[in-house]
């Protein structure tokens, strides 16, 4: 079917605006990822805690509901802000769960989580933001950066580790990319999980060098020693080798764990959905980047999260790049994204799911159409390399927000239960 504008006889083309957008029919697989992320930072998909056996019940009942979906994995966030969903020895239990940081729930929440989606035979992946310390800015809560660092936990390792700790361009807490001890305290925190919970995947969002960047004299004296070993060394290509030198960590501690134990647990990356802009557009760009309007936020220019390359290097295992763009907006679009990434995962090993706006259905003129998602699942089929969707986010999925979303739901059903 070549594919129409919402409530218009004019064709969606890729860019260049010569090919028709062509979706096929549905196809069912069973062995494709159906998933969802559940949000636990500032409470977006789960509740502060009242009491033990309400917050039990609403657990139970978001599980039910996502296995309603006939959904096969749930993304759990263990770890939104330097802190845990789970008894850790290296982080304090989260504030979203309770109201304060620190405070022990009375039950392991990711054990349970895991335990009621075993009941649906769902997998559960281990979400964790490998930087981010507060959610809201200093200017914003009144304080100083020491201040804020004294109402965390006395466990929480930006609190005892101020000198790891650094602000971003809105005055937000982060710890620091840059920082030998920040990526072996990630590390670790990540294998404390992987080690002992019975997860299938670890699993890191979009959140590197953060969106509102880190200003560059904050992070001076850091590029200094490097450039004292590397005097070629451009400041940007620090700032990726940060993140880089964390990503490999990781890889190399969950290699060992499976070569010590025999346990396997898949280390996945959720990106920003768009990598670099191909070069014709755009002369910073890359030969085989991606086509779309120029100016635009870039994993690897914006984030400093090289994605690609730890693809190429066989340091993560799958990639969800965040497609949080509808076939209709107009500099950046679902098709060309959805056809780049299914065409450049081919060069590596790298397992390929997309992540979908379930959550933008119904909020705007771009988003109006009650067919989007399924007219995405629909253009996904077209591409082998697409193994999955992962669905943004868990509150989403619960009708009754708006009828266009409610549509799609029901489509989705439609789509997925068998």
């Amino acid at each position: 079917m070549k594919l129409k504008k919402y409530q218009s006889e004019e064709y969606v083309y890729y860019y260049g605006g010569e090919e028709v957008v062509e979706l096929p029919e549905f196809e069912y697989r069973e062995s494709d990822i159906r998933g969802v992320w559940v949000s636990n930072v500032v409470n977006i998909d789960t509740p502060k805690m009242t009491d033990i056996e309400s917050y039990k019940a609403y657990l139970v009942d978001m599980v039910k509901n996502i296995a309603s979906y006939n959904m096969n994995l749930i993304i759990f966030q263990v770890r939104p802000t330097n802190d845990a969903y789970y008894p850790s020895k290296l982080n304090p239990w989260s504030r979203f769960i309770t109201g304060t940081e620190g405070k022990d729930p009375g039950f392991d929440v990711l054990q349970f989580v895991i335990d009621e989606a075993k009941k649906y035979n769902m997998e559960v992946h281990a979400w964790m933001n490998p930087y981010r310390v507060s959610t809201e800015t200093l200017d914003k809560l009144e304080m100083t950066l020491e201040e804020y660092l004294n109402t965390l936990s006395e466990t929480n390792f930006a609190r005892c580790n101020p000198d790891c700790t650094i602000l971003d361009g809105t005055n937000k807490v982060i710890l620091k990319p840059a920082s030998e001890k920040v990526i072996k305290f990630v590390t670790d925190s990540i294998l404390e999980v992987a080690t002992n919970y019975d997860v299938t995947g670890v699993h890191i969002d979009d959140y590197f060098y953060p969106y509102a960047k880190i200003p560059a004299e904050l992070e001076e004296e850091d590029y200094k020693k490097a450039l004292a070993v590397n005097p070629e060394l451009t400041f940007d290509d620090w700032r990726r080798d940060n993140v880089n030198r964390m990503i490999e960590s990781v890889h190399n501690g969950l290699k060992k764990l499976f070569d010590n134990t025999g346990k396997k647990v898949d280390f996945g990356i959720s990106p920003f959905g768009i990598y670099r802009t191909n070069i014709a557009l755009d002369e910073n760009g890359w030969s085989e980047g991606s086509f779309h309007a120029t100016g635009v936020c870039e994993c690897y220019s914006s984030l400093y999260s090289d994605v690609y390359y730890w693809m190429e290097k066989g340091w993560i295992d799958y990639v969800v790049p965040q497609l949080y763009f509808p076939f209709e907006r107009k500099d950046v679009n679902y098709h060309d994204l959805a056809a780049w990434w299914a065409n450049i995962v081919k060069k590596t090993n790298t397992k390929l799911y997309v992540g979908q706006a379930i959550y933008q259905m119904g909020s705007n003129e771009v988003w109006a159409n009650p067919y989007e998602i399924d007219n995405q699942l629909r253009l996904n089929c077209k591409f082998d390399s697409i193994t999955g969707t992962i669905f943004f986010t868990y509150h989403d999925l619960v009708p009754g927000r708006n009828e266009t979303k409610d549509f799609g739901l029901q489509k989705l059903k439609e789509r997925w239960v068998k």
